[in-house]
């Protein structure tokens, strides 16, 4: 396998220094000290929002009457020891209350409201509110293809400083007569656990990336997901054709630095690649990978050797296959060199 790192090529030479574009001056809180936590903040949400993050805050069941669901959260690195997670979700396209554009574009737009509130835990256990705050969005698709019955999916992400929480997240109709709210809990590695430990960010599949100007206000996005100056589409869903590359991006928090003195941070990371059947037996496996920055993206064929053997059990003919349809999981084990560290991630996808 070639390590033909076409994505990782052109994030080395802008995103690297650029990502921490992703500024700690979109993370709620003081950011002066690494023992301070984010204060919480004053109410930034109507009461009825509140009244409907409370309902199902306990069980984690809310209001669904706009029906969606996280399906992955991807935790990234950012500036002054804070990370950046970005949840992905999925929803139908006909519940986001999508219509043509007023433009004449062509387009089909849907205006969302969304609402968040992050919440930790206190001594006694009790979930108690930090900080909140609303992303409104107008959600653009093109409409040759639009099907209105179709799940898509979407992305949200936020700077944060390192800590447990359980995040509510409501969706409202831009008449706000229809609300949804769904939960998760993130824990963010802090400074003592990434001393010790790897912790690789779960992969995700990516089509391709583009570069943005950084934007810190909280906006969902619809097919893809930003991280400082870059745009990253990314296949979320996990569904590739047969003979299909799976091209994959994560990033390795906690991994450590050849020569902290160097302008140009440079790492030593062996990664393994392994596809597993549902039955938990290797399909595939890559020889070992090597990295020098803390971002690993792979494009990983997905195809399988084949032996056919004679009589006497020599190999007569050796062949490649496309890797068959079915469930499958990706399973990564990184190894810093450095530190000699280690750290294991795992990503599901479905061969079509």
């Amino acid at each position: 396998m070639k390590a033909s790192r076409t994505i990782a090529a052109a994030l080395a030479l802008f995103v690297v220094v650029g990502i921490l574009a992703v500024s700690v001056q979109a993370a709620p809180g003081p950011q002066k000290g690494k023992n301070q936590t984010a204060k919480p903040a004053k109410p930034m949400m109507p009461k009825e929002i509140a009244a409907v993050i409370q309902e199902g805050l306990t069980t984690r069941q809310g209001r669904q009457d706009i029906p969606f669901a996280f399906v992955k959260t991807m935790v990234l690195p950012a500036q002054q020891e804070n990370l950046y997670p970005v949840w992905f979700f999925k929803a139908k396209n006909a519940d986001l209350g999508y219509a043509p554009a007023a433009s004449g574009s062509g387009d089909m737009e849907a205006s969302v409201n969304a609402f968040f509130q992050f919440f930790q835990a206190d001594e006694t256990g009790a979930l108690k509110p930090k900080f909140a705050g609303k992303a409104q969005s107008v959600l653009t698709t093109p409409g040759a293809n639009y099907d209105a019955q179709k799940d898509d999916w979407y992305s949200f992400g936020m700077a944060l400083p390192s800590g447990q929480y359980t995040m509510a997240f409501v969706l409202a109709s831009a008449d706000m007569k229809k609300l949804s709210v769904a939960y998760n809990d993130v824990t963010l590695p802090g400074a003592d656990v990434l001393a010790s430990s790897l912790v690789p960010s779960e992969p995700v599949a990516v089509i391709s990336m583009d570069r943005v100007d950084p934007d810190q206000r909280p906006t969902i996005h619809r097919g893809c997901f930003t991280w400082g100056g870059v745009k990253i589409i990314a296949n979320a869903a996990g569904e590739i054709a047969a003979g299909q590359n799976l091209e994959i991006l994560f990033f390795v928090p906690g991994a450590t630095v050849k020569d902290p003195a160097a302008q140009q941070p440079q790492y030593d990371l062996q990664v393994n690649f392994e596809v597993q059947g549902e039955d938990g037996k290797a399909a595939i496996k890559w020889a070992p990978q090597s990295y020098d920055i803390y971002l690993v993206n792979q494009p990983l064929p997905l195809f399988q050797t084949v032996q056919t053997m004679d009589e006497k059990g020599n190999v007569t003919k050796t062949d490649q296959k496309p890797l068959g349809a079915g469930k499958y999981t990706l399973v990564v084990n990184v190894l810093d060199k450095v530190s000699n560290k280690k750290g294991e991630t795992k990503m599901a996808f479905e061969v079509k």
